[in-house]
């Protein structure tokens, strides 16, 4: 009996490099992303550094300008979120399995934080009492 070897496909050179993950892919995303957004603020804002002179060709008037500042800004979303959601998505998991204090556990660790606040706050009201006592002393004051 003689083995039938499996036939492979061929992938085409330009899905092999679409799909292929690169470095810093993620890191020039997210600065395109937030230079765009930028962009596209100051655009619709319509005052800051950048301006759109009015005699520029289907840009020059607001609307089109308005437009296109609202597209860019959609596009600059999307990429901020395609570079958040690697991180965000195995953290749904995790956020899942969380459980919230019950009442009275929420009570008692509230006190103690509170307390541990006030203790520290007179601390360090203590430590500026002693130091611009020692200040006058000094004749610094």
């Amino acid at each position: 009996m003689a083995i039938k070897q499996k036939e492979t496909e061929k992938q085409s050179k330009l899905v092999e490099i679409l799909t292929t993950e690169y470095r810093w892919e993620n890191l020039l995303l997210l600065i395109l992303a937030v230079l765009s957004t930028a962009l596209s603020l100051i655009i619709i804002i319509n005052q800051g550094p950048i301006a759109i002179d009015p005699s520029f060709p289907i840009l020059g008037e607001r609307t089109n300008q308005l437009i296109f500042a609202w597209i860019l800004f959609g596009i600059s979303m999307l990429g901020i979120a395609l570079v958040a959601a690697p991180f965000v998505a195995p953290a749904i998991p995790e956020l899942k399995r969380i459980t919230w204090a019950k009442k009275s556990e929420f009570v008692d660790h509230s006190v103690r934080v509170l307390i541990f606040i006030i203790f520290f706050v007179f601390v360090i009201l203590a430590f500026d009492v002693i130091v611009l006592a020692l200040l006058r002393l000094l004749g610094v004051s």
